[in-house]
């Protein structure tokens, strides 16, 4: 059986390499040897993997753009000087984002199958994006991507592409079964992101002044120092609470009674929406940004509600409706559950297997 080599760039608590640790997981329960390579000293969704070879690079965000932009390139290079030692074997590369484009160019190299799986299309500079979607075209030999938006958006004539859908693990859903069971609402409201602008953080923190009797939580994948840094010039209002970077989300989830991204659409896409699609495993309402691929999780009315962030007023009455409005929070927590069910691990994972598989 063919030996999978697993390359991502910065492992964290976010939802690429949440969803590549699916992939390798089900790979090494489906018979698969799996070696992943990832930057050292970060510790995230990919770390300790039972069965899985670990092989690691130096990467980290830099102080400035430039030193980033260094420690990017060197990285690459790195990466396809060391992936030349697979020449003389029988190996798939897989590289999950577009990033890792010197895992990719080693693969073409050596003649080996090259697949991606594509999480994101919001890219700057421009140019830079042009850039790794040219060597996409040039290596790939199959692309997977996360959702029929990015799949239309970043298609590429001539290779052979696939849309497969994230999906929870099997343990996140009987952990939320467990909490669905238990839940009392009491009108508590959570985000969980990135600690970028065009996350919608301070249209967060605005919400939350301008809903006083409801609670906020906000979870951000950063170090504490990071947020207090951000954050130094903020007026933070008492029913606010920040949370820094998680390694497990459960406690978050069983105490929301609404979830919220607020993506600003003219700076960042979301292409899938992880955080959404878990807090409907819990029977958790969503209000997510009208376009991109997390849209597809969501039909307005039925399990959430789709919602320019720019539309701050709006947002804080569709609030105050759910909570006030037992029968309709009720009907869209029961259509939120239902409609994660159709994200299987089990489809998830048959889904790879056969892409990787394939000729």
């Amino acid at each position: 059986m063919k030996k999978i080599i697993c390359i991502h760039l910065l492992n964290d608590y976010s939802g690429s390499p949440l969803v590549l640790s699916q992939s390798i997981k089900g790979l090494i329960d489906n018979g698969h040897d799996v070696d992943v390579y990832t930057n050292k000293n970060s510790e995230g969704f990919l770390t300790n993997i039972p069965g899985a070879n670990y092989f690691y690079f130096n990467y980290s965000w830099g102080k400035s753009k430039v030193q980033t932009l260094l420690y990017f390139v060197f990285s690459q290079l790195f990466l396809f000087i060391r992936l030349l030692k697979y020449r003389n074997k029988d190996v798939v590369i897989y590289v999950n984002t577009i990033l890792p484009f010197g895992a990719a160019l080693a693969g073409k190299f050596m003649n080996k199958k090259v697949v991606y799986h594509i999480h994101e299309t919001s890219i700057k500079p421009a140019l830079f994006k042009s850039f790794l979607f040219k060597v996409v075209q040039f290596t790939a030999s199959n692309l997977i991507y996360v959702s029929a938006y990015l799949r239309n958006n970043e298609s590429i004539e001539g290779i052979k592409s696939h849309t497969v859908y994230n999906a929870l693990s099997e343990d996140f859903v009987s952990k939320a079964v467990i909490a669905i069971d238990q839940k009392v609402v009491t009108k508590n409201v959570l985000m969980l992101c990135s600690l970028k602008k065009y996350k919608g953080v301070d249209v967060y923190i605005q919400l939350a002044r301008l809903l006083p009797s409801y609670s906020f939580t906000l979870v951000l994948n950063s170090k504490i120092t990071e947020i207090n840094e951000y954050l130094k010039d903020s007026v933070l209002s008492p029913n606010l609470i920040i949370h820094s970077a998680q390694k497990d989300v459960h406690s978050f989830f069983k105490e929301a009674d609404l979830v919220l991204n607020l993506s600003l659409t003219d700076e960042w896409i979301e292409t899938f929406g992880m955080t959404v699609l878990e807090a409907m495993s819990y029977g958790i309402p969503v209000i997510v940004p009208p376009v991109g691929g997390i849209a597809e999780l969501v039909t307005d009315e039925f399990n959430g509600l789709k919602i320019d962030s720019k539309n701050v007023e709006l947002i804080s009455n569709q609030i105050d409706r759910m909570f006030t409005n037992k029968s309709f929070y009720n009907y869209l927590s029961f259509n939120a559950r239902k409609r994660a069910s159709d994200f299987t691990n089990e489809n998830f994972i048959k889904r790879i297997i056969g892409v990787i598989q394939s000729n």
